[in-house]
Protein backbone atom coordinates (compact mmCIF):
# COMPACT_ATOMS: atom_id res chain seq x y z
CA UNK A 1 0.00 0.00 0.00
CA UNK A 2 2.76 2.15 0.47
CA UNK A 3 4.41 1.87 -2.46
CA UNK A 4 0.72 2.73 -4.30
CA UNK A 5 0.84 5.81 -2.15
CA UNK A 6 4.39 6.93 -3.39
CA UNK A 7 3.48 5.77 -6.86
CA UNK A 8 0.12 7.84 -7.03
CA UNK A 9 1.96 11.02 -5.17
CA UNK A 10 4.85 10.71 -7.50
CA UNK A 11 2.49 10.51 -10.96
CA UNK A 12 0.76 13.24 -9.44
CA UNK A 13 3.99 15.35 -8.91
CA UNK A 14 4.83 14.77 -12.30
CA UNK A 15 1.70 15.85 -14.09
CA UNK A 16 0.97 19.26 -12.11
CA UNK A 17 4.98 20.43 -12.35
CA UNK A 18 4.57 21.24 -15.69
CA UNK A 19 1.48 23.13 -15.13
CA UNK A 20 2.91 25.52 -12.07
CA UNK A 21 5.87 26.28 -14.04
CA UNK A 22 3.47 27.39 -16.85
CA UNK A 23 1.74 29.41 -14.65
CA UNK A 24 5.05 31.37 -13.12
CA UNK A 25 5.68 34.54 -15.40
CA UNK A 26 8.60 34.72 -17.66
CA UNK A 27 11.94 35.67 -16.75
CA UNK A 28 12.36 39.24 -17.89
CA UNK A 29 15.69 40.90 -19.45
CA UNK A 30 16.72 43.13 -17.19
CA UNK A 31 16.49 46.92 -17.78
CA UNK A 32 19.16 49.07 -19.87
CA UNK A 33 21.24 50.45 -16.71
CA UNK A 34 19.81 48.52 -14.36
CA UNK A 35 21.68 46.40 -11.84
CA UNK A 36 18.89 43.67 -10.96
CA UNK A 37 16.35 46.15 -8.76
CA UNK A 38 18.90 47.34 -6.38
CA UNK A 39 18.73 50.84 -6.01
CA UNK A 40 18.86 52.33 -9.76
CA UNK A 41 16.32 54.06 -11.65
CA UNK A 42 15.18 52.58 -14.95
CA UNK A 43 17.05 53.70 -17.77
CA UNK A 44 15.20 53.91 -21.41
CA UNK A 45 17.61 54.13 -24.70
CA UNK A 46 18.34 57.63 -25.63
CA UNK A 47 15.83 58.80 -28.18
CA UNK A 48 16.60 61.17 -31.07
CA UNK A 49 14.68 63.94 -29.76
CA UNK A 50 17.20 63.57 -26.64
CA UNK A 51 20.22 64.33 -28.53
CA UNK A 52 21.63 66.86 -30.45
CA UNK A 53 24.47 65.93 -32.98
CA UNK A 54 27.76 68.05 -33.72
CA UNK A 55 30.80 67.26 -35.89
CA UNK A 56 33.51 68.00 -33.34
CA UNK A 57 36.77 67.39 -35.63
CA UNK A 58 37.24 66.17 -39.56
CA UNK A 59 40.36 64.97 -40.72
CA UNK A 60 41.20 63.85 -44.08
CA UNK A 61 44.03 62.39 -45.82
CA UNK A 62 44.42 60.57 -49.08
CA UNK A 63 42.00 58.46 -49.71
CA UNK A 64 39.34 59.19 -46.41
CA UNK A 65 37.77 61.17 -44.74
CA UNK A 66 37.15 60.99 -40.50
CA UNK A 67 35.20 62.50 -38.34
CA UNK A 68 34.44 62.53 -34.64
CA UNK A 69 30.59 63.32 -34.12
CA UNK A 70 29.48 64.24 -30.48
CA UNK A 71 25.52 63.26 -29.76
CA UNK A 72 24.94 65.09 -26.35
CA UNK A 73 22.02 64.91 -23.86
CA UNK A 74 20.10 67.44 -23.91
CA UNK A 75 17.52 66.55 -22.47
CA UNK A 76 16.73 66.59 -18.25
CA UNK A 77 16.89 62.96 -18.10
CA UNK A 78 19.67 60.34 -18.34
CA UNK A 79 19.42 57.65 -21.12
CA UNK A 80 21.22 54.57 -21.64
CA UNK A 81 23.53 53.90 -25.02
CA UNK A 82 24.69 50.19 -26.31
CA UNK A 83 25.53 49.73 -29.71
CA UNK A 84 26.42 51.28 -33.13
CA UNK A 85 24.41 54.21 -34.37
CA UNK A 86 23.08 53.57 -37.78
CA UNK A 87 24.04 56.38 -40.61
CA UNK A 88 22.75 57.54 -43.74
CA UNK A 89 23.89 59.73 -46.64
CA UNK A 90 21.28 62.19 -47.70
CA UNK A 91 20.99 63.46 -51.36
CA UNK A 92 19.34 66.73 -52.02
CA UNK A 93 15.86 65.17 -51.67
CA UNK A 94 16.26 63.71 -48.34
CA UNK A 95 17.35 60.19 -50.43
CA UNK A 96 19.21 57.87 -48.50
CA UNK A 97 22.72 57.17 -50.99
CA UNK A 98 23.63 53.53 -50.66
CA UNK A 99 26.96 52.48 -49.25
CA UNK A 100 28.50 49.72 -47.92
CA UNK A 101 29.01 50.11 -44.15
CA UNK A 102 31.10 48.03 -41.87
CA UNK A 103 31.81 48.13 -37.96
CA UNK A 104 34.84 48.50 -35.67
CA UNK A 105 35.54 48.57 -31.64
CA UNK A 106 33.51 46.57 -29.50
CA UNK A 107 29.91 48.45 -28.31
CA UNK A 108 29.23 48.95 -24.44
CA UNK A 109 26.34 49.77 -22.16
CA UNK A 110 26.88 53.51 -20.55
CA UNK A 111 24.60 56.06 -19.72
CA UNK A 112 24.69 59.73 -20.80
CA UNK A 113 23.31 62.20 -18.26
CA UNK A 114 22.07 65.67 -19.46
CA UNK A 115 24.71 67.62 -20.78
CA UNK A 116 27.02 64.61 -20.89
CA UNK A 117 27.62 63.19 -24.62
CA UNK A 118 28.59 60.12 -26.35
CA UNK A 119 30.70 59.67 -29.14
CA UNK A 120 31.69 57.69 -32.72
CA UNK A 121 33.88 57.55 -35.64
CA UNK A 122 32.87 57.78 -38.96
CA UNK A 123 35.48 56.92 -41.62
CA UNK A 124 34.33 57.69 -45.22
CA UNK A 125 37.12 55.64 -47.73
CA UNK A 126 37.17 57.78 -51.09
CA UNK A 127 38.73 54.79 -52.62
CA UNK A 128 41.93 55.25 -55.17
CA UNK A 129 42.76 58.47 -55.26
CA UNK A 130 41.56 58.86 -58.58
CA UNK A 131 37.93 58.62 -58.84
CA UNK A 132 35.74 61.60 -57.67
CA UNK A 133 33.03 61.30 -56.04
CA UNK A 134 29.23 63.17 -56.09
CA UNK A 135 28.85 64.84 -52.18
CA UNK A 136 25.65 64.82 -50.28
CA UNK A 137 25.14 67.76 -47.74
CA UNK A 138 22.86 65.74 -44.97
CA UNK A 139 23.87 63.08 -42.74
CA UNK A 140 21.20 61.37 -40.44
CA UNK A 141 22.10 59.65 -38.12
CA UNK A 142 19.80 56.74 -35.71
CA UNK A 143 20.96 56.31 -32.34
CA UNK A 144 20.60 52.79 -31.21
CA UNK A 145 17.05 51.65 -30.02
CA UNK A 146 15.63 54.60 -32.05
CA UNK A 147 13.79 54.74 -35.26
CA UNK A 148 14.07 58.83 -35.85
CA UNK A 149 17.08 60.49 -37.42
CA UNK A 150 18.94 63.29 -36.14
CA UNK A 151 19.73 65.42 -39.31
CA UNK A 152 23.16 66.86 -39.49
CA UNK A 153 24.27 69.62 -42.15
CA UNK A 154 27.68 67.98 -42.61
CA UNK A 155 29.29 67.64 -47.47
CA UNK A 156 30.26 64.46 -47.61
CA UNK A 157 31.54 62.22 -50.18
CA UNK A 158 29.05 59.14 -51.39
CA UNK A 159 32.05 56.75 -51.48
CA UNK A 160 31.93 53.33 -51.89
CA UNK A 161 32.46 52.57 -48.00
CA UNK A 162 31.32 53.72 -44.41
CA UNK A 163 33.10 52.52 -40.90
CA UNK A 164 31.28 53.45 -37.75
CA UNK A 165 32.66 52.64 -34.53
CA UNK A 166 30.62 51.98 -31.41
CA UNK A 167 29.28 54.85 -29.49
CA UNK A 168 31.70 55.18 -26.40
CA UNK A 169 31.57 58.48 -23.87
CA UNK A 170 32.95 61.76 -25.69
CA UNK A 171 34.94 61.91 -22.26
CA UNK A 172 37.08 58.99 -23.53
CA UNK A 173 37.63 61.34 -26.46
CA UNK A 174 41.59 61.99 -26.65
CA UNK A 175 41.77 64.20 -29.87
CA UNK A 176 43.31 67.65 -30.83
CA UNK A 177 40.29 70.40 -30.68
CA UNK A 178 37.84 70.62 -33.36
CA UNK A 179 39.04 72.18 -36.22
CA UNK A 180 35.67 72.20 -38.23
CA UNK A 181 32.05 70.97 -37.76
CA UNK A 182 28.43 70.59 -38.99
CA UNK A 183 25.36 72.06 -37.67
CA UNK A 184 22.79 69.91 -36.83
CA UNK A 185 19.22 70.99 -38.58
Amino acid sequence: MLKRSLLFAATTLAVTLPFAALAAPPPSEPPIGGNGGRGMAILRPCASAQLAAAVTSQTGAMMHRELRIMLTNVSQRACAVDGFPAVRLLDERKAPQIVAESFSRTPRLFIIAPAQAAAFMLRIATGDGVTSYRSVHTLAIIPPGDTAPILLDVELPVAPTIDVTALFPAALVQFAAPRSGGEQR
